[in-house]
């Protein structure tokens, strides 16, 4: 089976329910709460709104002058939130009209976009510093630069607080009365980030092919390392147990039950020929889905076992994975701009 380690193939091929070709790399990916719509953000700065049961096209438009950086949508399914190459953050109707732009307040892009999980505050990214919405984008609050150029964003479960990672730590910056600023220092430059669905550890993927985690209780921090690459995509279980790690062409899946994961061997989900690019656990269910540079998507349930049950292939290296909240479908995008819908039982 071509991109594909022989011997531990998955035997199941998913079902596309649609695909299609977007024209132009697939830079951001999102579906909405209620999986009616899926949102892609493309590398020639287009903005696509998709139905996600049909496939048919609900919008399209120019938001940016460059490459899409990062889409997101409210909580409530109402409005998109988009940045790319550009000075500004933008507000849009789920019809494609704009509503609002959103000001970096400077000269850098906003490279980050993040809604609040209860969609009250939307959270904006450029240069060394935050700036928080509400969600008809009225600025809120302008934070003192970091220490560097922030590299992710990242709320809490409960949307009380909001992570951003830069070169020297994490900050948490807190959005209810008699919560306290905080800083997770470590010398190094982190790249990535995701806050546990139960709010009780920050991971982050680093510059020096490791994953850098704290737990926030303690203030304790350990160091998972030994990755060949940058481990540039992370994923929790909704269960808040399972760490999933990308840094190579096998997936590393980091348990968190107990005592663990130091200590302890991590789970090593072997198939990809190629490195990982993608990851994404179904909110529903137990179910991992990796995506690859070697154009393949493959699920797996970690807790039953390391062997992928389904796959799948793209035209190019995968770019983006995102799951209809009721884990029956899967969205992947990839570098050469197809995108593909496929049924999950």
């Amino acid at each position: 089976m071509p991109g594909l380690n022989e011997g531990v193939v998955a035997k199941t091929e998913l079902r596309a329910r649609f695909r299609l070709e977007t024209g132009d790399y697939v830079a951001a990916l999102t579906v909405s709460r209620d999986g009616r719509l899926c949102v892609a953000g493309l590398g020639d700065g287009r903005v696509l709104g998709l139905d996600l049961s049909s496939g048919k096209e609900l919008f399209s438009t120019v938001a940016h002058p460059g490459v899409v950086l990062g889409v997101a949508l409210s909580p409530a399914g109402d409005s998109v939130a988009t940045c790319g190459q550009e000075e500004a953050a933008k507000l849009w109707t789920t019809q494609g009209k704009l509503l609002r732009e959103l000001p970096s307040g400077g000269a850098a892009w906003v490279e980050h976009v993040a809604w609040a999980p209860r969609g009250e505050r939307l959270a904006t990214a450029a240069g060394k510093k935050v700036r928080v919405w509400t969600s008809d984008g009225e600025p809120i609050v302008e934070t003192e630069a970091l220490a560097s150029t922030i590299t992710g964003l990242a709320w809490r479960a409960d949307g009380n607080a909001l992570a951003a990672t830069c070169y020297g730590g994490v900050d948490i910056l807190p959005f209810t009365p008699g919560m306290k600023a905080r800083h997770l220092a470590w010398k190094g430059s982190l790249i990535s980030v995701a806050w546990s669905p139960d709010a009780k550890v920050i991971a982050c993927g680093s510059q020096d092919c490791s994953v850098h985690f704290w737990r926030l209780a303690t203030g304790q921090d350990s160091q998972m390392s030994g990755y060949p690459f940058k481990p540039k995509a992370l994923a929790w279980d909704s269960a808040s147990r399972l760490l999933a790690t990308s840094g190579d062409a096998t997936v590393t899946v980091w348990d968190f039950h107990g005592k663990g994961p130091e200590g302890t061997r991590p789970l090593q989900l072997e198939s990809h020929k190629g490195a990982c690019t993608c990851l994404a656990f179904s909110p529903r269910k137990g179910v991992l889905a990796s995506g690859s540079q070697d154009t393949s998507v493959l699920l797996w349930e970690p807790r039953k076992g390391t062997r992928p049950t389904r796959f799948a292939f793209l035209d190019d290296e995968i770019t983006g994975l995102a799951w209809h909240p009721e884990h029956h479908t899967l969205v992947a995008g990839d570098a050469s701009g197809t995108l593909c819908a496929w049924e999950v039982a």
